[in-house]
């Protein structure tokens, strides 16, 4: 008799675990996809469109650039690497690589540390299309991201 009244129990606390169980997986897959979808992602196939407007550094360093619809930018203190100085301040033409995943800057006065054609990836991170100033740390993509703060005037 003891054996069964025994069994109904195990039963129960093992439903139990394993729903506790269920949970924290469930939590943890969560957490992981939010972790993911903060991380900065490439995006292929974006139009000219989605570029298009004024871009700000999210960082303390400031800078900005502006895209405009007949292929100029100016930028104010765009990062272009992580060096303080290696900034541009400029005007001249943009345009998107053929997949449409960077954005290529080609100034008109470039600076003589700069490459001549700089890109800058458009990513896809918090769930908002960003612009990205490549990192040269290992495994890292972005060291810094532009956000769109107005759209084309």
């Amino acid at each position: 008799m003891s054996g069964r009244t025994k069994s109904p129990t195990r039963w129960r606390r093992r439903a139990a675990l394993i729903a506790v169980a269920a949970v924290l997986l469930a939590g943890a897959v969560w957490r992981l996809k939010a972790i993911r979808d903060a991380m900065p992602q490439v995006t292929t196939g974006n139009a000219r469109s989605s570029v298009l407007g004024t871009w700000k550094v999210e960082d303390p360093y400031g800078g900005q650039v502006e895209l405009a619809a007949n292929g100029r930018f100016s930028a104010v203190g765009l990062p272009l690497d992580t060096a303080p100085s290696a900034r541009l301040t400029g005007a001249g033409k943009w345009s998107l690589d053929d997949r449409g995943t960077s954005v290529i800057l080609t100034p008109d006065h470039a600076p003589s540390d700069m490459n001549p054609d700089t890109s800058m990836p458009v990513v896809r991170a918090d769930g908002r299309v960003k612009l990205c100033v490549y990192s040269s740390s290992p495994g890292v993509l972005c060291d810094l991201l532009l956000g769109r703060t107005a759209a084309p005037q």
